[in-house]
């Protein structure tokens, strides 16, 4: 398994670099980080232009060209996507999607990240044909729905934990 934080955005609506904001006092980057080695990663890797990140080959096309750009660095296998703007997620939230392989993608309902995806021939070929596309063609409920996805039920998960923040109000309410 291997942990993938997106951290390649521009932040324009938070005005500051989302990954940098400090929680508990910890980077929201090195937050997740830990948080996908809890949850199981034998290895993480950080989508974005940034120290040991995995530059965006396709810097105009948001999680999809993230994850394009980190599956073209790495193998085949099972990766746990999370964006770096969830200040609260845990590893409790990350596990069943961690564990649920039935289909080649696990998200939670009403959310397409964090997921699982299984990184193969048929997932590379999605992902290019997706990078080719825009709007919401090129996003990542596109790539679940074509790769075929689990949906896991809301009712088992903290939604506190999978509440992302974009804009200083989020933030504060994720922090109050």
């Amino acid at each position: 398994m291997i942990g993938v934080i997106l951290a390649g955005g521009l932040s324009s609506r938070m005005g500051e670099d989302k990954a940098l904001l400090s929680i508990d006092g910890r980077t929201l980057l090195d937050r997740t980080r830990d948080v996908l080695v809890e949850a199981g990663a034998e290895r993480v890797v950080i989508s974005g232009s940034r120290p040991g990140g995995i530059a965006d080959r396709w810097a105009e096309k948001g999680p999809i060209g993230g994850i394009a750009s980190v599956a073209a660095e790495l193998d085949d296998g099972e990766l746990l996507v999370v964006p770096v703007d969830m200040p609260r997620i845990d590893a409790a939230t990350l596990a069943p999607l961690r564990d649920e392989r039935r289909m080649r993608a696990t998200r939670w309902a009403g959310h397409p990240l964090p997921m699982r995806l299984t990184l193969d021939a048929h997932t590379r070929a999605t992902l290019a044909e997706l990078i080719g596309l825009d709007g919401r063609a090129c996003s990542v409920a596109a790539l679940q729905v074509r790769v075929g996805m689990a949906v896991l039920s809301v009712d088992r998960a903290n939604p506190r934990a999978l509440a992302n923040c974009n804009t200083p109000d989020e933030w504060r309410e994720a922090n109050a």
